[in-house]
């Protein structure tokens, strides 16, 4: 390789290095892992007996206030930390606000992509139960795909990649086991 090649190597790997972390800083945030997780738990009690679209919007709309009101609070107390944290006689509460919003926006964000196979259950597009399931199973994925992205934005083997992604995507799977478990 001459100097040409290695040094496109090293902004194509600087490029995939920057791609990774604006979707880590999207996506990963603690709120966005939680809220993945808060989202999936509220989908899975909800679903008991989905069987028609009526179901299937129940579950989609008290998923989707649920999550709303989670939120919420963890705006309200991620403000209040911070708040709390700052020790300067100036600080804004208009700062403590900014600042929660924006570490608390994943949480919101984590309801997006489960929402799809809701929504098209509810519109009659797919069963409910399978519009239920494919909401809980790309949660799975989600997760695992968070895990094995933080471990390789820190340069980590592939292997250690991989542990990430199984161990993060398990705490889907526990919420899939006690959602079966639990309803039947």
């Amino acid at each position: 390789m001459d100097s040409m090649d290695l040094n496109q190597s090293a902004a194509d790997a600087d490029g995939s290095i920057r791609v990774q972390r604006a979707l880590w800083r999207h996506w990963g945030t603690p709120a966005g892992i939680y809220g993945t997780i808060v989202y999936a738990s509220v989908v899975a009690a909800s679903s008991g007996g989905a069987a028609d679209q009526a179901d299937a919007l129940h579950v989609l709309v008290f998923s989707l206030v649920s999550i709303v009101v989670f939120w919420m609070a963890h705006v309200y107390s991620t403000a209040l930390g911070f708040h709390a944290a700052d020790e300067s006689v100036r600080a804004r509460i208009v700062d403590s606000l900014r600042h929660a919003l924006f570490e608390s926006s994943g949480m919101l964000e984590a309801a997006v992509v489960p929402s799809i196979p809701l929504l098209l259950a509810a519109l009659g597009i797919l069963p409910a139960e399978v519009g239920v399931l494919l909401s809980l199973w790309l949660t799975v994925l989600l997760l695992g795909l968070l895990g094995y992205l933080v471990f390789l934005i820190r340069g980590r083997s592939v292997l250690v990649c991989l542990t990430g992604a199984v161990v993060t995507g398990l705490f889907g799977v526990v919420v899939i086991l006690l959602k079966t478990t639990l309803q039947h």
